[in-house]
């Protein structure tokens, strides 16, 4: 990376009003059922392109952030993924053409037992309306991404600080939907039988949006302990006092996801929430003192946690019938929708096309329409075929990369820098959206998939040395 100019020095690579195209971004998408609303996606996709076109000009006016955009190809093939794909999907082909690509011949064959020969070009999309829809939903996401990958440590630290406030908010909210019963006016008119859903429409997106803010809610509080006491004023706030306030707010946002009943926001989330605990701790207090402290508070915590909200609540839904039941239907989901992504393979049958191309595989045994896969990946190859694998591939190669940079610089210095600390623990909390979406399509809520984007990015972002540090 090159050295910063004076104005990328005051600013940061991102720049001010990117920034605050990135902020408006991350407090806009959870507030109409997580962006997952077409008023709502108008809203967003305009602020995104505001904000990319903030990010483009200041590009072209300084050069660090266009060298460091340019540094990484793979980033830029993440980044302008909604363009290339859209080339890609949307380009006319002849009929003849379409017509002998893998999984366009059954759709063929209905339209020629309806009557219905057209020889006219088609798009590679078995819909490239919805397509172009899809791709048009990426680019609030691919931009929150690249805000992340640019935002110097304040910028981070401001972005996720507004995270912060909006899932606090929302807890806020889920317990005055938690008081007020089933028929609150408080749920907005979205069916809930009873569990709290915030501002989302899903238990487990609500569930999965605190999980990564609850991650987010260790590195502020390392951070702040990493502040120079003299800053804070050790003789007023101290050690303790700060421990308790954060300590606080993890119980607020534990509490929020048990109360979701969300199974898979406990099983995937908290998990990796603990593990930031333990990798901030051991920075903090070292290898023995950092166990002895972080497991203890973790266990505290979700204690803490089950008794406000209630241990019967906490169990509801861990019957042996209700998860056999769960994963029965899931399991028989991913089957066949993976069927048809090797149907539709390599190609894919068009991104967002998936509730249009999957009811010829759906069988009788799953009643009514699914339009989700409840399994992101395979969702994501049935709708992108290859090109879903360069996608994978790309982002696969640069969390190897990273992962492998972290550890030779544990190796190297015997701990993590603040620059490398921000790196860990986001990215453990873009891994908590990746394993969630094991079993959920989180990704397909927007407000979640900018959120893990926003993580992607700050976990992939150019490390400065102590020398090049501001």
């Amino acid at each position: 990376m090159t050295a910063e100019t004076p104005d990328s020095h005051s600013a940061g690579l991102l720049g001010p009003v990117a920034l605050s195209g990135a902020i408006a971004l991350l407090l806009v998408s959870p507030v109409m059922r997580g962006g997952n609303r077409h008023v709502a996606l108008i809203v967003i996709e305009l602020l995104a392109l505001a904000t990319a076109l903030a990010i483009w000009v200041r590009a072209l006016r300084v050069r660090e952030t266009r060298d460091t955009l340019k540094a990484n190809p793979l980033v830029l093939v993440l980044a302008l993924s909604p363009i290339w794909l859209a080339i890609v999907y949307l380009t006319p082909l002849p009929a003849f053409i379409w017509s002998s690509l893998s999984g366009r011949e059954l759709l063929d064959e209905a339209l020629k037992r309806a009557d219905i020969v057209s020889k006219s070009w088609r798009a590679l999309s078995v819909s490239p309306d919805a397509t172009a829809a899809s791709l048009l939903a990426g680019v609030p996401i691919a931009v929150t991404f690249v805000a992340g990958y640019l935002a110097s440590l304040s910028q981070v630290r401001l972005l996720t600080g507004f995270v912060l406030a909006m899932a606090f908010s929302q807890v806020l909210l889920g317990l005055l939907q938690l008081a007020g019963g089933e028929t609150s006016p408080l749920f907005f008119g979205i069916l809930t039988f009873g569990p709290p859903v915030g501002t989302f429409a899903n238990r487990n997106h609500f569930a999965n949006y605190l999980a990564m803010a609850l991650v987010i809610l260790v590195w502020h509080a390392y951070e702040s302990h990493r502040e120079p006491f003299p800053k804070i004023g050790v003789g007023k706030f101290g050690t303790r006092h700060r421990t308790a306030l954060w300590s606080a707010g993890a119980l607020l946002l534990v509490a929020g996801i048990l109360m979701t009943r969300s199974r898979g926001g406990v099983m995937f989330g908290i998990p990796f929430a603990v593990a930031a605990l333990i990798v901030a701790a051991l920075r903090i207090q070292g290898w023995s003192r950092g166990w002895k402290f972080a497991l203890p508070i973790a266990f505290l915590l979700l204690v803490g946690a089950t008794a406000l909200v209630g241990f019967d609540e906490v169990t509801a839904r861990i019957s042996f019938e209700q998860l056999s039941g769960s994963a029965g239907f899931r399991g028989v989901l991913t089957r066949t929708s993976f069927d048809a992504a090797l149907a539709f393979f390599p190609w894919g049958s068009g991104w967002g096309t998936y509730d249009l191309a999957y009811p010829r595989f759906q069988p009788a045994e799953l009643p009514g329409r699914a339009n989700q896969a409840h399994m992101d990946y395979v969702q994501i190859l049935m709708e992108g075929g290859a090109f879903a694998l360069v996608l994978a591939g790309a982002l696969g190669w640069l969390v190897i990369a990273r992962v492998r940079k972290l550890i030779r610089r544990v190796r190297h210095d015997g701990v993590l820098d603040r620059e490398a600390m921000a790196a860990a623990i986001c990215g453990l909390g873009f891994a908590a959206l990746l394993m969630h979406s094991l079993v959920e399509f989180n990704m397909r809520i927007p407000a979640n998939a900018m959120l893990g984007a926003l993580l992607a990015g700050i976990f992939l972002r150019p490390l400065r040395t102590a020398a090049e540090s501001p």
